[in-house]
């Protein structure tokens, strides 16, 4: 189905390396600040009858209509087969795709680039804000406090879509965590480091288990790759 929707993925973020190094190039104004919201429980919160519509709306685009009403009769059915088991009693969720199956993020996905070309390019071509981005359900957002503040902002993106509730985490100590990234305000510039959860213990598979080779040299070659491309700054003390 993929191939035939055609997203254009104009916001999302195609992986941190590619982040860091376009987020490297932006000129800071004293104005400018950053901010990170988190989307709650996407999946579990995704209208189907919206989601349907504009499905078809973006499958007319490239497809006929006959090709179109048949695979959006499968969508249907596919999405309303959401069913779950607890304390040995079956219920069907009003709203929301089924967490694990194969068509989820891509509904998700179909549902979110529909909004973010409705309400967020409007919002970028204001200039108002200057960079926003999204990975999944995680948004990475730069704006100008001169012409917008964080409130109003805060208040746009949970009016967007009832069913959408969003979490915002402002900066603290003028930096932002983003994937596995350490977003640091230093104007005119942004730095870049790495970012590690309080609970990471740097465990990797032992060497004598009985795992694939490759399985347990792809830490080390992940490292080491983001090591050498992320433009991360020398005389940063590392942590």
């Amino acid at each position: 189905m993929k191939q035939h929707l055609n997203l254009d993925n104009s916001y999302t973020v195609e992986n941190s390396t590619k982040l860091a190094n376009d987020l490297s190039k932006i000129t800071l104004k004293d104005s400018y600040r950053l901010i990170t919201l988190d989307i709650k429980d996407l999946y579990v919160n995704i209208p189907i009858q919206e989601t349907l519509q504009t499905a078809r709306s973006q499958l007319l685009k490239h497809n006929d209509r006959t090709f179109t009403d048949r695979l959006c009769s499968l969508l249907e059915t596919i999405l309303n087969q959401n069913y779950f088991t607890y304390q040995n009693q079956t219920y069907r969720p009003t709203k929301g795709v089924a967490r694990g199956s194969p068509i989820s993020g891509l509904v998700a996905e179909l549902l979110l680039q529909s909004l973010e070309r409705t309400h967020i390019k409007p919002l970028l071509d204001t200039k108002h804000i200057i960079l926003y981005t999204r990975y999944i359900d995680d948004l990475l957002i730069i704006y100008n406090a001169a012409q917008i503040n964080l409130d109003t902002i805060i208040h746009y993106a949970n009016s967007i879509n009832s069913n959408l509730e969003l979490n915002p985490t402002p900066k603290n100590n003028n930096r932002v965590n983003f994937l596995d990234l350490a977003i640091i305000r230093n104007t005119p510039h942004l730095e870049i480091d790495i970012f590690r959860k309080s609970t990471t213990t740097d465990t990797t598979i032992r060497y004598l288990s009985n795992h694939p080779q490759e399985h347990k040299l792809a830490t080390y070659r992940f490292l080491i790759n983001r090591m050498h491309n992320l433009p991360l700054n020398k005389n940063r003390p590392r942590t």
